[in-house]
């Protein structure tokens, strides 16, 4: 048995499926889901798009977790339409939202999927499903990669450190930016000239242009960092983080002998990797209720255009994340799935 597969029920749903690794999204009808034993089935409202569905998609690296034919997305936020054996924390109705199975396969694009039940929060009523289900990987990395960095953790850096956040305008580094400020921390975010004004009204004390080199290197130092981007560029964070300082990795392969890198410079390098965290999440899910976090939905697709979806993120064509709405399923296939909208308020 593929570990995270599930049992199919009696009907079926419509999905966004890839029959072979790096072919295009196509939407077929599968088996519906039922839930096992711990287990919720979730109408699925809205979903979201993380680069790793692409890395999945085209199976990069993740041999030992994914099969074909393979449905993408993590993400999830719906309302429970079924419940399986022992469930005691919710009940059909409720709203909820999570990060399901990473990193084994949930398959998210889809009109419904089964959550082990602790894997999700109850959704305040504040938040939209479409907002909740931008939030559970791109927040959770954030909010881990903060702490892995003891940034406002209660324990290593100090709050009202100074933190350097690349990748800022992204789904994660807008998070990011917003949860540093509110444990207290001043943020440097790197991003493009044109995101600039959007950073500095989530809270960023000072943007500067990743592209400006010098600009880059007369940030000074900093007490810890935040790399979204990886590569030859997130080595050269390393140089800007002072001696003691710890700077944690989205993308710790791309750069090769990271740790040693780090111990040349006296400070500490963290390879992250996001988990299910619903403990982390219900706290987020707290900022966000009370304003002091905003999910900034920089583009919205019906699930007809997942595929739309995956390149608005790809090819980082707006400010945040990219939704997939799965609600309002009928209309979806009367229009044969409409252009996704762009837009939100950054």
């Amino acid at each position: 048995m593929i570990v995270g597969a599930r049992r199919p029920g009696t009907g079926t749903m419509p999905a966004a499926r890839h029959e072979q690794w790096g072919s295009p999204l196509g939407i077929v009808d599968v088996p519906r889901p039922e839930p096992a034993a711990g287990e919720v089935r979730i109408a699925v409202e809205a979903t979201s798009v993380n680069p790793i569905d692409m890395y999945t998609g085209r199976n990069a690296g993740y041999e030992q977790s994914m099969r074909l034919p393979f449905v993408p997305g993590w993400d999830v936020a719906g309302v429970v339409d079924a419940v399986g054996y022992g469930v005691t924390r919710f009940e059909v109705g409720d709203r909820v939202f999570g990060l399901a199975w990473f990193p084994y396969p949930a398959g998210t694009y889809a009109q419904y999927t089964a959550v082990p039940a602790y894997q999700l929060v109850p959704l305040p009523a504040s938040v939209p499903f479409v907002e909740a289900a931008c939030l559970p990987m791109a927040a959770l990395t954030a909010w881990q990669m903060l702490d892995a960095a003891g940034v406002g953790s209660g324990s290593g850096v100090d709050s009202g450190c100074r933190v350097l956040i690349s990748g800022a305008s992204g789904g994660v580094g807008h998070l990011a930016v917003q949860i540093a400020v509110a444990r207290g921390a001043t943020v440097v975010a790197l991003a493009r000239p044109h995101d600039h004004a959007a950073l500095y009204e989530l809270g960023a004390r000072s943007c500067v242009d990743y592209t400006d080199r010098p600009a880059v290197a007369a940030i000074g130092t900093v007490d810890a960092a935040l790399d979204l981007v990886g590569g030859d560029f997130g080595g050269s964070l390393f140089d800007l983080v002072a001696a003691g300082g710890t700077v944690a990795l989205a993308t710790a392969w791309s750069i090769p002998q990271y740790r040693a890198a780090a111990e040349a410079r006296g400070i500490r390098a963290v390879a992250c990797l996001v988990e299910p965290d619903p403990v982390a999440l219900t706290a987020i899910a707290g900022l966000v209720d009370t304003g002091r976090i905003r999910i900034v939905v920089g583009a919205r697709f019906d699930l007809y255009r997942a595929v739309e979806a995956q390149a608005w993120v790809t090819n980082r064509l707006g400010f945040g994340k990219a939704a997939i709405v799965v609600g309002d399923r009928e209309g979806q296939r009367e229009r044969g799935g409409q252009a996704g909208t762009r837009g939100g308020s950054a």
